[in-house]
């Protein structure tokens, strides 16, 4: 029997097979170019009758963190049956895995070699990914298929729905869902989010006040009727009266019936919350906005009733929130002031607030910047909504520019509003 031996060449490998049976010994490889790691190839397996064994598998790669290459691919011996694939192929610390070897290609009568295995995968490549599988063999008679690729990521979850309004005689609507990784956005309110403010309370017992009360943290008058009487009990609608109650930047005050006389009702020096204030006869004003800065006032459950001119006056700057109020005899339940020395901008948002008898709910100036929301509004009878202005700091009579929703300064839908 006589052999043939045979040179294989790639990059600086070297391999003479003069082996009987047995391929070629692991091959040697030089350090490879950064992320481009070689493996070497086994030998074919020389004739035999039984075939020849597989080439061995190939030596690692020492090239960086890339993309390194690694196949084994013996070639089946002249055989009864076909000589094995190529062993694993080396792998190069950080690359991709190996491609597959080829499978044995058998000579007369032999059977397909088997397909070799995928490289291992690399390690400590940058983020952390794994190889891509080995290639399938390609053997003479259906060799079996390589390892299947890896599986797509999986999708964003998606924001959450929005919650819904809050309770009433009838519930809010539901939120919108998110879409993708954003929140949804919050339902509507219900109807009547406070039954509690729809009735007013009767007075449990009252109170003369010839001098205001300084309020300062909480102060609950627990449905007692206060009354102006001596400097605080001309009941007249002139100007600089001074108020009852005078609440100090933070300060609350709830539970309280303001009988008449009302004097100029109560003064707000900075942020401030009136819970369950009824004003059974407006004086002066109800109640006046006088804090500087941008603060934070609060009108919560309560009413007021026969007021001659405006119920709350906003003098100074912030956000007034009126909600769960109801309203019966006033020429306007919220204004800006349009004529103070100090002019800045403010705003004003009216929430679940019923009307009857009046003109305007809202009068602002749109010159410095005002603003006006609407929601859950019920009217009786023809009631302006809003009012427009361009105000001034010289005292003149501010002049009336328009009404109505214009989606800047006034800002409500058809919806927000409830005519009866």
């Amino acid at each position: 029997m006589s052999f043939n031996p045979r040179t294989v060449r790639d990059g600086t490998i070297t391999c003479s097979v003069l082996a009987l049976a047995l391929a070629c010994a692991t091959g040697t490889l030089e350090e490879g170019d950064p992320g481009d790691g070689i493996a070497g190839r086994g030998t074919a397996g020389a004739e035999n009758p039984t075939g020849g064994s597989a080439g061995s598998s190939g030596g690692a790669g020492g090239g960086q963190a890339g993309s390194g290459l690694a196949t084994g691919s013996g070639a089946g011996g002249k055989a009864m049956t076909g000589g094995s694939g190529g062993t694993t192929g080396g792998a190069l610390g950080g690359g991709n895995g190996g491609a597959g070897g080829s499978g044995g290609s058998g000579s007369t009568a032999g059977s397909g070699g088997s397909p070799a295995t995928g490289g291992a995968q690399g390690q400590g490549g940058s983020s952390a990914t794994g190889g891509t599988p080995g290639s399938g063999g390609s053997p003479e008679s259906g060799g079996s298929a390589g390892m299947p690729g890896g599986t797509g990521g999986t999708g964003g979850i998606g924001g959450g729905a929005g919650k819904g309004g809050t309770g009433g005689s009838t519930g809010g609507n539901a939120g919108k869902g998110g879409s993708g990784n954003a929140s949804g956005t919050g339902g509507g309110a219900g109807s009547s989010s406070n039954p509690a403010c729809a009735d007013w309370p009767t007075a449990n017992g009252s109170q003369s006040v010839s001098s205001t009360i300084a309020v300062s943290g909480t102060y609950d008058g627990q449905f007692k009727r206060f009354s102006g009487s001596g400097p605080l009990g001309s009941g007249g609608q002139q100007e600089n009266q001074d108020p009852l109650f005078e609440l100090a930047n933070g300060a609350t005050l709830k539970n309280v019936i303001i009988g008449n006389p009302a004097s100029d009702g109560v003064h707000c020096q900075g942020a401030c919350t009136l819970e369950n204030v009824w004003w059974e006869d407006v004086g002066e004003d109800a109640a006046t906005f006088r804090g500087s800065g941008s603060p934070q006032m609060t009108v919560r459950c309560g009413g007021a009733k026969n007021a001659m001119d405006k119920i709350f006056q906003h003098n100074g700057g912030g956000t007034l929130t009126i909600e769960d109020f109801q309203v019966d005899g006033f020429s306007k339940l919220y204004r800006s002031c349009g004529n103070c020395s100090g002019q800045v901008a403010r705003h004003v948002v009216l929430r679940g607030v019923t009307a009857r008898s009046g003109s305007t709910l809202v009068g602002i100036n749109t010159n410095y910047g005002d603003s006006a929301d609407f929601e859950r509004i019920t009217v009786y009878g023809s009631i302006t909504i809003c009012e427009r202005y361009t105000g001034n700091s010289n005292g003149s009579e501010p002049v009336k520019t328009g009404s109505g929703s214009d989606g800047q300064y006034c800002r409500y839908d058809a919806s927000d509003i409830t005519q009866r």
